[in-house]
């Protein structure tokens, strides 16, 4: 190819424990969006006291039972007006310092044994599901040595898409232009498209 543009988006960050990858979908969730509903009147465990996990306990605690967030620090590092929202709720409670070392279930999840920090000491408990919001990584790893990062992967890029290495281009979540939504990654990729349409034209 005379030209490459590299659109390969980021993937949600996993666990790695036990049970997750058998259990994704069947208990096992990475978005609020699509299936908090599916959990109304349950029982949930949200892992990740940041920004992404206090949204998604929010989301959550409005139609579950019971939300458990889960934070492997003393303490919840998102925003503050995000904490103070979820202090609104009655039914979630906190497990700091903690972490998650098993999802238990044969066809959907019942329990998650979490392990102290610590002391190494596991506890099970009880759970209809796990939402695992711990971030997203850029799948950006087969390109690494080829084209310049920053230290989480993101593919660095000008206002034009352009990478350091003449004729590769990249758009969207995988780069280090900000705010990752559908419609600024649409709008990247159309920029990429035309970045190399140029170029090329000026090859030729």
């Amino acid at each position: 190819a005379k030209a490459l543009i590299i659109a390969s988006g980021k993937s949600w960050r996993k666990l790695g424990v036990d049970g997750e990858q058998r259990l994704t979908g069947r208990g096992v969730a990475y978005c609020t969006i699509c299936d908090a509903p599916l959990f109304t009147g349950k029982t949930v465990v949200v892992v990740g006291g940041g920004n992404s996990g206090v949204e998604a306990a929010i989301d959550l605690a409005a139609v579950a039972g019971e939300v458990i967030v889960v934070q492997n620090l003393d303490r919840l590092t998102a925003d503050k007006i995000l904490a103070d929202k979820l202090a609104g709720f009655g039914n979630v409670r906190y497990v700091y310092k903690t972490l998650v070392k098993e999802i238990r279930g044969e066809d959907a999840v019942t329990s998650v044994v979490l392990k102290d920090a610590a002391t190494g000491a596991a506890a099970e408990i009880a759970a209809d599901g796990i939402f695992i919001e711990i971030g997203l990584e850029a799948n950006s790893g087969y390109a690494r040595g080829i084209v310049d990062m920053n230290d989480a992967g993101e593919i660095a890029v000008d206002c034009a898409c352009r990478t350091n290495r003449a004729g590769i281009f990249a758009a969207g979540d995988v780069t280090t232009v900000p705010y990752k939504q559908i419609i600024i990654a649409g709008g990247e990729g159309a920029k990429a498209a035309l970045s190399a349409c140029d170029y090329l034209k000026k090859m030729e």
